[in-house]
């Protein structure tokens, strides 16, 4: 701002050169720098704390998705081989409509079956994989999956679709 616009106010009265003074800028700028500031890594430690972060290497899905899955089912609180069973079954209920709904977005991909198929056919352990990876590889496993699950949501939603579609007699008006 020019001078003559800050006269008569506030910022006439203000003495930033104190306090400059009674800041440490060198604290500050360290609290606040960007990772691309910091020291180099060593490429040697880098690797290693990666190779403990995934001592496998086995990955059957992407990050997001595996993340958004274990979201899915903590919400549920339902073991992964009873929501598979109850799937198979057609149990409507032993899982509720919503997490029907959620699950329908985690049905694999046929790429991830391909993962899934080869991943098996090199004799790897189910162990090595995360949670959500084995509860992928039954999931995927089950026979029709995207029919049954359309089908249990359907089933699920019958009684309100068929609510909604009958006529309301004169009498309920009154």
């Amino acid at each position: 701002m020019k001078s003559d616009q800050v006269k008569g106010t506030i910022f006439s009265e203000l003495d930033d050169q104190h306090v400059l003074q009674e800041l440490d800028m060198e604290a500050f700028e360290e609290q606040f720098k960007t990772k691309s500031q910091s020291p180099p890594v060593d490429l040697g430690t880098l690797k290693k704390k990666m190779a403990q972060k995934t001592p496998s290497g086995a990955s059957l899905m992407e990050p997001n998705k595996a993340k958004n899955l274990a979201i899915t089912l903590r919400k549920e609180c339902v073991a992964s081989s009873d929501i598979c069973s109850a799937i198979e079954t057609y149990n409507q209920q032993a899982l509720s409509l919503d997490f029907l709904e959620l699950l329908e977005r985690f049905i694999p991909t046929e790429y991830e079956m391909k993962l899934i198929q080869t991943y098996e056919s090199e004799g790897r352990s189910l162990d090595e994989l995360s949670e959500e990876e084995r509860f992928m590889v039954r999931f995927g496993k089950i026979p029709r999956l995207s029919q049954r699950i359309s089908t249990l949501t359907f089933m699920g939603n019958f009684p309100e679709s068929v609510q909604s579609i009958q006529p309301v007699s004169s009498y309920d008006l009154k």
